[in-house]
């Protein structure tokens, strides 16, 4: 009988026992994948001033009816680029023209987890860095509705 090393025994070698592993979440829990959040209060107002610099008029009145809006991908509207960057636990609307980046502090990220765990009670707790990685690889996208009709609203989806 021949004695087995640490290499072809099944024995976990001095650095896998130590490597920290990342919270498991498991996917599957989440039922409701569509909520609606609004800017925090840190962008009050802010949503009024996009739609009258950057939005489009209708009818003489300006709107703000984006589509969605990803960390992954910049999209184009009305000439400007949008996307969704995350620094300190604040989520980011980054907007660009041709030669000039505006950043705006828009969601605390805590709140958005918050409303992602309200709308699926199946989930015990969805972990803040786990919202964070769906925004950053574009899974967890933000689209704004001010439309003419002073319909308001701002919905996150997940795809």
């Amino acid at each position: 009988m021949q004695a087995q090393s640490i290499f072809d025994g099944g024995f976990m070698t001095y650095p896998t026992i130590f490597k920290k592993s990342k919270p498991f979440f498991n996917e599957a829990l989440i039922t409701n994948k569509v909520f609606t959040l609004g800017p925090g209060r840190k962008m009050k107002g802010s949503v009024t001033n996009l739609k009258n610099n950057v939005g489009i008029k209708v009818g003489g009145v300006a709107t703000f009816n984006t589509p969605f809006i990803s960390g992954k991908d910049e999209v184009l509207y009305n000439g400007y680029l949008f996307s969704l960057v995350i620094k300190n636990n604040i989520v980011l609307i980054v907007i660009r023209d041709g030669k000039s980046l505006l950043q705006l502090e828009s969601w605390d990220l805590n709140e958005i987890a918050k409303s992602f765990n309200c709308k699926n009670p199946k989930c015990d707790v969805i972990p803040s860095s786990y919202v964070a990685d769906l925004i950053t690889a574009g899974r967890l996208q933000v689209k704004f509705k001010v439309g003419a009709d002073k319909n308001h609203g701002t919905d996150w989806k997940l795809i």
